[in-house]
């Protein structure tokens, strides 16, 4: 508790320190084995085992996680040390920021993405239209869990961020902006390609969302999940974003000297067939870097 920095750890004993801890540490050892070797031994051995059935069981606990403060005392002490003005291109990878408006149809982008972070930030953003003032409490906030064991159920590692705005362009924008913390913000934005092609669901061909029934931790189950995120938009529904914002969105992201990233025909990507043993023919993925500030140029494309 002490390492963790918790502020509710006050302890009354006066000469409290780490070398009073270690004392008494060691002081129970010796008379355990002075007592009974073969006693304290066993004892030791179970102890270490209920540790580790513990650790990978996780139960949920309704008195916190001791991992967890001691997780946030040395992730705020590195993201300090961590500093902007010492980034070299020597050492840049994709710190990715992808908007997604329904992960019925994202959740192969998602894994994709996943893969290409190559170690950076991995931030999966979400616009709700809205406007707080109307709304009798946010709306935002219980949403979190929703997305979060998405994230659990799709394995993959990222960060959830969302926001309500009036407009998907205004949220990007304050997506872009405040996203991460210190020397840990977006780079990068992914976007979907703005087309009329049909999307599929992916949430009725994977079996982790089809038929799975059980809770996580966090009480959120299969078929709340089913039911938090809409349904495909079919042929005859027309977009919630035009293609004036669409561009507009491009722009402001280049403006804050983001890289922008549009993918196309992901909702059809399967990995396991790409990727299978069995398959003899190359895979190949096609990138076109395109020089959007100067489209003029010879090195357009």
């Amino acid at each position: 508790l002490e390492w963790a920095s918790a502020p509710n750890f006050r302890p009354t004993f006066q000469l409290f320190s780490w070398h009073t801890c270690l004392l008494g540490i060691v002081g129970c050892l010796v008379m355990m084995f002075l007592i009974n070797p073969a006693y304290a031994a066993c004892g030791i051995v179970l102890m270490l085992i209920l540790l580790v059935v513990i650790h990978y069981r996780s139960p949920t606990s309704s008195w916190g996680y001791i991992s967890q403060a001691l997780i946030f005392h040395q992730v705020r002490k590195y993201l300090l040390l961590l500093d902007i003005r010492k980034e070299h291109v020597k050492f840049w990878r994709p710190q990715i920021l992808l908007m997604v408006a329904n992960p019925r149809t994202s959740a192969q982008l998602i894994s994709f993405i996943n893969d290409l972070k190559k170690g950076g930030l991995f931030v999966l953003g979400h616009v709700a239209i809205g406007d707080l003032d109307s709304q009798p409490t946010d709306p935002i906030q219980p949403q979190y869990n929703f997305w979060l064991s998405l994230v659990d159920k799709l394995n993959v590692k990222a960060f959830v961020d969302l926001t309500l705005s009036p407009t998907v362009r205004q949220g990007v924008q304050h997506l872009l902006r405040i996203t991460g913390l210190g020397g840990m913000k977006p780079n990068t934005l992914v976007l979907g390609f703005y087309d009329h092609c049909v999307p599929e669901d992916y949430f009725l061909s994977d079996p982790v969302f089809r038929d799975a029934k059980e809770n996580d931790h966090f009480g959120v189950d299969t078929a709340s999940l089913q039911a938090h995120f809409p349904p495909v938009r079919d042929g005859e529904t027309s977009k919630s974003l035009s293609e004036v914002e669409y561009v507009s969105i491009v722009s402001d992201a280049l403006k804050m000297q983001k890289n922008v990233c549009l993918a196309r025909y992901f909702f059809a990507m399967n990995k396991k067939d790409l990727f299978g043993k069995k398959r003899l023919e190359r895979v190949s993925i096609d990138v076109w870097p395109l020089n959007l500030l100067r489209p003029d140029s010879t090195n357009y494309v």
